[in-house]
């Protein structure tokens, strides 16, 4: 359910490879350190937010803040541990196991989708020119499962019913669209299923042991994990939408449990930690992570980077969401100057295809808070 579909909507250490480790042990907390989102905080909970939980670094400087309640149902206070759907957010953690692969020579680039995957095109018959850089650069064409699933699906069935990768991109084939790949960058969240489905092939092992080893573990991200069926294990921050006017809990969703695309349930702190060890070089080869956002025309694996943020600085953007989440994580390359924010937002019919107006209130807020750090 990444917002760019459903609000309809980063192993081993590798050695000699730590160009740059930012201090992850610092917690000294810095009054007015970032006050733009504390006052987004402020407006998004007199709109309805049900929370919001950021973290901020800047050098030795930490902040970690959450305002809102966990659930509606007991009102209990949120606070920053609690984990939280990361939907979309989690795609570059998938995108790093792949570049793993790449960089033993296991899987290359410019392969065809099916010399690793012959089930891809069964299901996609004429879509054979779709390669693994394909995927990784949302330039496939391929077609978005989760509107029609949406579109398909009560309420009960997407939180009970659980989807295998065949399953979710039997439901994209569905969608009549031309065979690709395309000239320009279109999100789609059956690219990452069938990566998703790669991986789980290559290793012969689920997703969550490939994306535990390879990404959980190494980075330190203690509070994160792919979801399984059934209600996510709490902590969790509770999510609502409407159904016929009522609010109705929608933390649990079984159809994304196991999803490449949306099914990670992590922290603020992790995605923080997630980007600071993907851009220091604790994931991946430094030439590896280059050539994904150094990539023409279109840089790799769900990260989009920017130069216009603070002069001379290169930063690089996260983001995820669907339903009522909103996940942005913002972070300068050498993983000192972080901003993760997520928003439990208004609850709202899951359909609507119009994005939540606090969601862009959210994007300004984390600009804002990056930029006076410049």
């Amino acid at each position: 359910m990444n917002k760019r579909a459903a609000t309809l909507a980063v192993a081993l250490v590798l050695s000699g490879c730590t160009f740059g480790t930012p201090d992850e042990t610092a917690t000294t907390p810095v009054a007015k350190l970032a006050p733009a989102l504390e006052a987004f905080a402020v407006d998004a909970s007199a709109h309805g937010a049900t929370a919001v939980v950021f973290h901020v670094r800047n050098g030795d400087q930490e902040e970690l803040r959450a305002t809102g309640v966990n659930d509606l149902e007991s009102n209990k206070k949120a606070v920053p541990t609690d984990k939280t759907w990361i939907i979309g957010a989690g795609t570059p953690m998938v995108a790093v196991s792949v570049m793993k692969l790449v960089e033993v020579g296991t899987v290359r680039l410019d392969d065809p989708v099916s010399a690793h995957l012959p089930e891809f095109t069964v299901i996609f018959p004429g879509w054979e020119r779709i390669t693994v850089r394909d995927l990784l650069g949302s330039t496939s064409g391929l077609p978005d499962y989760f509107p029609p699933l949406i579109e398909s699906a009560s309420l009960d069935e997407l939180q009970t019913r659980h989807l295998t990768f065949e399953e979710r991109l039997r439901i994209a084939a569905g969608v009549d669209l031309p065979p690709g790949p395309v000239s320009y960058s279109a999100w789609s969240a059956t690219d990452w299923e069938v990566l998703g489905w790669l991986l789980e092939s290559k290793h012969n092992r689920g997703l969550g042991e490939v994306l535990a080893k390879d990404v959980f573990e190494p980075a330190g991200m203690g509070n994160t994990h792919l979801a399984a069926v059934g209600q996510p294990p709490e902590p969790m921050l509770h999510g609502y939408v409407l159904e016929d006017g009522n609010k109705r809990d929608f933390t649990r969703i079984d159809a994304v449990a196991g999803s490449a695309d949306s099914g990670v349930i992590s922290t603020v702190e992790d995605l923080s930690r997630f980007v600071a060890a993907l851009t220091t070089g604790r994931l991946i080869r430094e030439e590896t992570w280059k050539s994904m956002i150094e990539a023409e025309p279109f840089s790799l694996g769900g990260i989009r980077p920017s130069d216009d943020i603070c002069p001379g600085t290169r930063h690089v953007f996260v983001s995820g969401g669907g339903g009522p989440y909103s996940v942005q994580s913002v972070s300068s390359l050498d993983g000192h100057r972080q901003v993760t924010v997520v928003t439990v937002l208004p609850p709202r019919e899951l359909n609507v295809t119009d994005a939540p107006a606090l969601v862009p209130e959210m994007e300004d807020a984390v600009l804002q808070t990056v930029r006076s750090m410049c």
